[in-house]
């Protein structure tokens, strides 16, 4: 009877550990543990429309591997060790368009390296407002027929997934992005990028939904 009651006891606690994370779990790199993201409305804390009286936040380019991680909204789709890392790139948004509420850019990466390195499928992201809070966007897929295949980039090459940006937009009084970031692979720090095309600052707010389409060869 005690050998049964222990074999019983071990299968529970096996299930237990096996089981699916729950949404908007952090795995233990501190990254989210999905790929899309449901709109963050009951995240924000009372007065977050409103400009912070107190200490300014730390600035986008102070901010250290563990804070830039806990900006992350989703995790990259890829993962493996030959996936391009961030000191082997330049990472830009490029081009602009608009259409009916919707915002159209590019997330470029080039690799800038001495050895080939893969990008693959839809970079994690996350978002970081002016006033330096975390923004709670909606993440969810990009348009486009590009299949996520892996993309090798010799030096000198790049490739560019497609950014769609649309919904609750920023306005003139509310808190604008300041910084993006985007991680390539899972496991990766991400990769910390201005959220400027030129001199213009994307006009997206906490609850912009956001879409990113897997990478396809530029170049």
């Amino acid at each position: 009877m005690k050998r049964l009651l222990g074999s019983v006891l071990l299968l529970l606690a096996l299930s237990g550990c096996s089981g699916e994370a729950e949404p908007g779990a952090r795995t233990p790199t501190g990254e989210p543990d999905g790929t899309t993201a449901p709109p963050g409305l009951d995240e924000v804390s009372p007065g977050f429309d409103e400009s912070p009286d107190g200490e300014p936040p730390v600035p986008d380019d102070q901010l250290e591997d563990a804070a830039l991680t806990a900006l992350l909204r989703t995790r990259a789709t890829a993962y493996g060790g030959d996936h391009c890392a961030a000191e082997q790139v330049e990472v830009s948004l490029e081009g602009y368009d608009q259409a009916a509420g919707h915002r159209y850019s590019r997330v470029v990466v080039r690799n800038t390296g001495d050895d080939a390195c893969v990008v693959e499928g839809v970079p994690g992201v996350g978002a970081r407002g002016a006033w330096g809070t975390t923004f709670v966007n909606e993440i969810g897929p990009g348009t486009g027929d590009a299949p996520a295949s892996p993309v090798l980039l010799s030096p000198g090459e790049s490739a560019a997934s497609g950014l769609e940006w649309t919904g609750d937009l920023a306005g003139a009084e509310s808190e604008h992005v300041s910084l993006l970031v985007l991680q390539l692979a899972r496991g990766q720090v991400p990769l910390a990028v201005p959220a400027r095309i030129g001199v213009e600052t994307l006009d997206i707010g906490p609850f912009t939904t956001i879409r990113l389409a897997p990478f396809v060869r530029t170049s």
